[in-house]
């Protein structure tokens, strides 16, 4: 695992957070992420094809039946390509009475009545997103379909950006609303407000070389509140010209914010593809309905493309929500060294920094067969459309040509002139499939799937059921450390060792409900060593999970697992 500050750690870990106390932050790193067991198996593929999932709908929205092979045609980057494989998928609507039994009298048995599979419906808040009066509405609006909008097939299970799974599936209608009740906003706005004033959508511009003139105006306003071009002055003391030096440091620092932000869409469109893959485990349909006030994914069109693939292999259709409803261009703030040319740069972007954040829902929604619903305030509305599972659609799929490692843009349409509109995939990146490889299975994967107590490694875990400051149910676990017996290394003037850490909780059956697994690097000091020889190191995790009795399965492992620690305890959440 790549080893990050802790503070952008701590970001990324979401639901776990690993803390040290009493030890400076640059002593101990971490890196965490959702545990996902590996499998030892792959699967191979000899005819690599492009999925297409495809909803024609009518003028009045509803999706069109009936539709051949013959009645599409798909260019890819402007070339036909012919259909190799074509199914229709229909779907009953939920609640649809069973046939009616023969008469009395007909000689033929009743039948018995055929069952009906469940509809799956993650309900899925971007709460890195929204702002407070977003989250509030796409809530409200949740809850309300909650209330109305789910059938008697239907299961929903809660997720968040920041914590991952919140609620299991269920059809409890009132545990749902409790759990959308205790969605809280972890919004972590990027924009840099010094000398020059910059906005994520800004870095964006800059960063990816997308906007010459955004360039020239932030170096302009760099110049002005900085003497970075002292030299440039005229004797009046008007403002300076603009310095080669203004272009690069603008240009260092619109990367440094870019990055971030970009770290932060990559996590999300991360959270995103595990909800995906944890809805393919479902029998039945599966839907997605994606609360979001959007986010910048230019640049991270492989990453949407990946999602894509597994929804549509998985038939899972992902609907988006934009919780912005409607929106104008907004008013122009100006920060420091701006000029009248700031204010005239702000008014020509317009509302283009919002309808970019929106670009990775529309592409989710449209490339999966779902809807976007965006551009209204009426977000019930929204919901219950998002709600809606199209009554058929069709899977389309081709050969492509040799892999040229670009982007492809993909346009299906209807042969003749039919005018019914028709949602597919935008796209796909041509790359050369890697060879299918199994998994590495390390040995701590091995040890966290056997079930066994093992203390090779002197850790001790402690865990207690607790409450976070919104009521929400955590477990609180201890690992306290017997640094004497550890086996620190000394390098470059530390005490260096380096740890690795699955924490699970698993249900009655041995499902995993929420799991974790990290990376903590130690670099001590020496006089932390010291003290810690003495009265121990304990480092503290968190996992937030719905009410319920768990079973608590931790395992510890050091680089390499040469040694492993690993226990097995119940656990209830109240």
């Amino acid at each position: 695992m790549r080893s990050l500050p802790l503070g952008i750690c701590l970001v990324a870990a979401a639901a776990a957070v690993l803390i040290a106390q009493n030890v400076e932050q640059q002593e101990i790193r971490i890196n965490s992420a959702p545990y996902i067991p590996r499998s030892e198996f792959a699967l191979k593929a000899e005819t690599r094809l492009v999925d297409v999932g495809v909803v024609v709908r009518d003028d009045r929205g509803h999706a069109v039946a009936g539709l051949t092979k013959d009645d599409f045609q798909v260019l890819d980057n402007g070339k036909r390509h012919e259909i190799t494989a074509f199914s229709a998928q229909t779907f009953a609507a939920a609640g649809t009475p069973a046939a009616v039994a023969p008469k009395p009298g007909d000689g033929q048995p009743a039948p018995p009545p055929a069952p009906v599979k469940p509809r799956f419906v993650a309900l899925v808040f971007d709460d890195m997103s929204m702002p407070p009066g977003d989250l509030f509405h796409a809530k409200a609006a949740a809850k309300s379909f909650i209330k109305s909008g789910l059938a008697a097939n239907d299961v929903a299970a809660v997720f968040t950006i920041f914590g991952g799974l919140e609620l299991s599936f269920t059809g409890d209608k009132n545990a749902l609303t409790q759990a959308i009740d205790k969605v809280v906003l972890h919004q972590r706005k990027l924009d840099s407000t010094g000398c020059p004033m910059l906005k994520e959508y800004d870095a964006y511009l800059i960063a990816n070389r997308l906007d010459n003139t955004e360039l020239d105006v932030k170096a302009q306003e760099y110049a002005n509140c900085s003497n970075v071009c002292p030299n440039s002055r005229s004797r009046r003391g008007s403002a300076p010209a603009v310095c080669q030096r203004a272009y690069q440091d603008v240009q260092t620092m619109s990367m440094a914010l870019w990055e971030q932000v970009r770290g932060q869409s990559v996590n999300t469109i991360a959270t995103l593809r595990n909800i995906v893959d944890l809805m393919a485990r479902q029998s039945g349909t599966r839907v997605v309905l994606l609360a979001s006030s959007g986010f910048l994914a230019g640049t991270l069109e492989y990453e949407q493309d990946e999602i894509i693939d597994r929804a549509l292999h998985a038939n899972v259709v992902i609907n988006s929500l934009d919780a912005k409803g409607l929106y104008t261009e907004d008013a122009p703030v100006m920060g420091m060294g701006a000029t009248t040319r700031s204010v005239i740069q702000q008014q020509l972007l317009g509302t283009r920094p919002q309808e970019e954040t929106n670009s990775a829902l529309g592409n989710l929604a449209d490339s999966t067969g779902g809807l976007f619903f965006h551009n209204s305030n009426d977000l019930e509305l929204g919901f219950r459309e998002i709600g809606m599972q199209p009554d058929v659609s069709y899977l389309l799929a081709f050969v492509p040509d040799s892999p040229d490692g670009k982007y492809h843009h993909l346009k299906v349409a209807l042969n003749g002139k039919r005018h019914e509109h028709v949602q597919a995939r935008l796209g796909y990146m041509s790359v050369q499939a890697p060879a299918a490889k199994p998994q590495p299975v390390r040995p701590i994967d091995r040890e966290f799937k056997s079930g066994r107590d093992v203390t090779d490694i002197p850790v001790r875990v402690v865990a207690q059921a607790d409450k976070l400051e919104n009521g929400r149910p955590v477990a609180r676990l201890a690992l306290m450390c017997d640094v004497a017996k550890m086996g620190f290394h000394e390098e470059n003037g530390a005490h260096t060792k380096t740890l690795h850490l699955i924490s699970a909780l698993l249900d009655a059956n041995g499902s995993i409900v929420i799991a974790k697994e990290g990376e903590v690097q130690f670099a001590l000091k020496d006089a932390t060593y010291q003290r810690a020889i003495s009265g121990g190191l304990r480092l503290t995790l968190s996992l937030e999970a719905p009410p319920g009795v768990y079973r608590l399965r931790t395992v510890v492992g050091e680089e390499g697992d040469p040694r492993l620690t690993a226990g097995t305890q119940p656990l209830e959440l109240k």
